[in-house]
């Protein structure tokens, strides 16, 4: 547990140092912004038109053209600036500056990082920017320096979560192929989408994939982790034996949430992906639910609850406001990052703790057919059965158990409950506890399970 915790917090520690060391050397600007509906409108036009001040970076699901005007206040620099637009999904950019296009040197082939050298010396920069999916415009600028060590703080965070991510999808294989638990495939299955998703947002798969191709699997990470996700968790829960109609539910919600991304496809309105992102939270919040409502129940609940709560909610916080332009709090891909690093190590414990149980439970249940067997055998055979009887006795009678707390210990191992053997031997329940206290006592255990595998252990001839 102790190393849980260490783990947890040198991981966060890792990111937000990263993230102070870019804060703070941002320069002080201000943004204008206009959108071109028409697609029509040139530097020169937007140079004369009215444009609204930019309040938030998240502008919604309007894709499109967009026009920025950036204002620094700081009117003396002679260094280079450094644009930088993080997990964001621009599909191109080009920059302006007294109604001239200017170059720019890029940084980082994922996402857009960008130094400008030749600019005149004016404070204000015009840039026009294509989105293909959620409008997302979350710039910092600052003076750049080549000995500034931010992206190599970047690229070891990546290196450290993707690292870590490939090693639990590594053991989760290993833990299907040698327990032949498909709990575990669907993990990883849903351990998969997931890390697709930051991938996605990273700008890793525009490395992969071709330019056009981008924004369409962004989309489809999305239903991946949705459809994955309550997959994993409705088959980890077994919520079917609680809740049977819930299955119908839950399929129709991911349904629906197919049929808006599907369309989006075929119509490129990111109108369609906000609904499916809204109905796709709601599908993971069933799950969620659901866990919440057998909490007491089972014992598996309180790892999916607990394992599922960060990511799953700080995955709404970065996604949804950004998808429907609302000015609120906003999640950073790095809380989504160590929200899925604290899931990965809660859940595959929990998946590991679930097999332990189902691995008692076939103990139990494969001494109560060895069991049944050697009655056969007695049947078949009186006088083996006789002499495995007298070799049990025998090797009983040093603990002084009385003839009733006998018959109580051979139910008790044949994995009778408590109300079976009070039936069977017509004393009350309470009686059946006394003796059972007693046998414990006598022969020195503390559980059922353990009278299970005494008893088997001196029944069995040598």
């Amino acid at each position: 547990m102790r190393l849980l915790f260490l783990s947890i917090a040198l991981f966060f520690l890792l990111f937000t140092s990263c993230s102070i060391s870019v804060k703070d050397e941002q320069l002080d600007f201000s943004i204008l912004f206009l959108r071109d509906k028409a697609q029509k409108e040139t530097v020169s036009s937007v140079a004369n038109k009215e444009m609204a001040p930019l309040k938030s970076p998240n502008l919604g699901y309007k894709n499109g053209v967009y026009w920025f005007k950036v204002i620094l206040k700081d009117k003396h620099f002679k260094n280079a600036l450094l644009f930088n637009l993080p997990e964001s999904n621009i599909y191109s950019i080009d920059i302006y500056q007294n109604g001239e296009k200017i170059n720019y040197k890029s940084l980082n082939r994922n996402y857009f990082s960008l130094v400008v050298n030749e600019f005149n010396n004016y404070n204000t920069f015009i840039l026009k920017v294509q989105f293909k999916n959620e409008v997302y415009f979350p710039l910092q600028i600052k003076k750049y320096d080549e000995r500034q060590l931010d992206v190599k703080f970047t690229f070891l965070i990546y290196g450290v979560y993707y690292g870590f991510v490939l090693v639990a999808l590594i053991l989760n294989l290993l833990f299907y192929f040698s327990l032949k638990d498909k709990t575990f495939l669907y993990y990883c299955f849903f351990l998969a989408s997931i890390t697709l998703g930051v991938l996605a947002y990273d700008g890793f798969l525009q490395l992969i994939l071709p330019k056009k191709l981008f924004s369409y699997s962004s989309v489809a990470t999305h239903f991946l982790i949705t459809f994955s996700g309550y997959l994993f968790g409705y088959k980890f829960l077994k919520i079917s034996s609680y809740f049977p109609k819930s299955k119908v539910i839950g399929y129709i919600l991911v349904f629906l949430a197919s049929i808006f991304y599907l369309f989006f496809f075929f119509t490129k309105e990111y109108l369609l992906v906000a609904i499916a992102d809204t109905i796709s939270f709601f599908v993971l919040l069933y799950n969620w639910s659901m866990g919440i409502f057998i909490f007491n129940k089972n014992v598996y609940a309180k790892f999916l609850v607990i394992g599922y709560s960060l990511i799953l909610f700080s995955a709404a916080l970065f996604i949804l406001p950004t998808a429907w332009g609302i000015d609120m709090y906003t999640a950073s891909l790095t809380n989504i990052k160590i929200g899925s690093f604290f899931e990965i190590i809660i859940l595959t414990y929990g998946i590991t703790y679930r097999i332990k149980i189902l691995q008692k439970e076939n103990k139990r249940f494969r001494v109560e057919i060895d069991h049944f067997i050697h009655k056969m055998e007695g049947f078949s055979n009186p006088q083996k059965s006789m002499e495995n009887n007298s070799n049990f006795i025998e090797q009983i009678t040093k603990f002084d158990l009385s003839k009733r707390e006998s018959e109580v210990f051979e139910l008790i191992a044949k994995g009778l409950t408590n109300k079976r053997i009070a039936e069977d031997l017509n004393i009350s329940h309470n009686t059946v506890k006394y003796h059972i206290r007693n046998i414990y006592e006598k022969i020195g255990i503390n559980s059922k399970n353990e009278a299970i595998d005494f008893f088997t252990e001196r029944k069995s001839p040598k």
